[in-house]
């Protein structure tokens, strides 16, 4: 029972530490000190296994559009895997012989936890982010298309609503603009964008400045007919996550207010009664 306890410990730990790294390496601010020692904690142990680690063919992708690269890159999260695979068997040769049914679930599901927690955390970035760049897009694009019209070039657009903007659709456009003027073409740049932004319409909207930098075509329209698009997705994104929100607090109030209602009221009719 203790090996067991012991053993849930340290899954747990391990999988806040992946969590607590990425997080950390998420908000671009230097890893040092304990988020470094877990990374090389994690390499060092699945180092070996980690080249035949499974890993999906859009890892880069999702990494790209959870804002975690290049601070984590795939390779890493094969290590992460490699290490629940040492893990795993650790666990098989230490629990299971001591704790028998119980160790065999906990050597299963501690490796599994270990595994899965960077993908839970890398689509539950892409979501949030996908939310918030939403919400501040279209106006964005209004933006831009008035740049563009004034004669701007499409980086110097993208640095200029950068640069009035905040958030992350703002660190994302002035990262862009900020590559080209280091000599990174505009082409790469805005596949880049596209792939950094997992909001609706980033596609669109990264195809339709592509088109006016390569061609000089006008997006006038283009950009102005996306804006209202956009905001139209944003109005039923908004509407579905009210709706989403009533079963919760329905739930919130069957479980916790009504059994708390109703003991108030025993308590009163007990009291009656004596």
């Amino acid at each position: 029972m203790i090996a067991i306890l012991l053993a849930g410990a340290a899954g747990a730990a391990a999988g806040a530490a992946a969590g607590e790294l990425l997080a950390a390496r998420a908000a671009r601010r230097p890893v040092r000190g304990r988020g470094d020692r877990l990374l090389r904690l994690a390499r060092r142990l699945g180092g070996r296994l980690a080249p035949r680690m499974p890993l999906p063919r859009d890892a880069a992708e999702r990494l790209d559009a959870a804002g975690l690269a290049p601070d984590v890159r795939p390779a890493d999260l094969q290590a992460i895997r490699g290490a629940a695979a040492v893990v795993a068997g650790a666990s098989w040769l230490v629990v299971v012989p001591f704790a028998g049914a119980g160790g065999v679930l906990l050597s299963i599901a501690l490796p599994a936890a270990i595994a899965l927690a960077p993908e839970a955390i890398i689509a539950r970035r892409i979501r949030l982010r996908s939310t918030e760049m939403l919400t501040t897009l279209p106006d964005a694009i209004d933006l831009l298309r008035i740049a563009l019209g004034g004669g701007r070039s499409v980086p110097e657009a993208l640095a200029a609503v950068g640069a009035h903007h905040q958030g992350t659709l703002a660190a994302e456009l002035r990262r862009a603009a900020a590559e080209v003027r280091v000599g990174v073409p505009v082409q790469p740049t805005l596949e880049q964008l596209r792939r950094r932004c997992p909001a609706d319409g980033a596609i669109e909207l990264t195809a339709l400045l592509a088109r006016a930098h390569r061609q000089g075509a006008a997006a006038d329209d283009g950009l102005r007919a996306l804006a209202e698009d956009l905001r139209e997705r944003r109005a039923r994104h908004a509407i579905d996550a009210a709706a989403r929100a009533a079963p919760k607090v329905q739930l919130v109030v069957a479980l916790l207010l009504v059994p708390s209602v109703m003991l108030l009221i025993a308590a009163a009719l007990l009291a009656v009664q004596r």
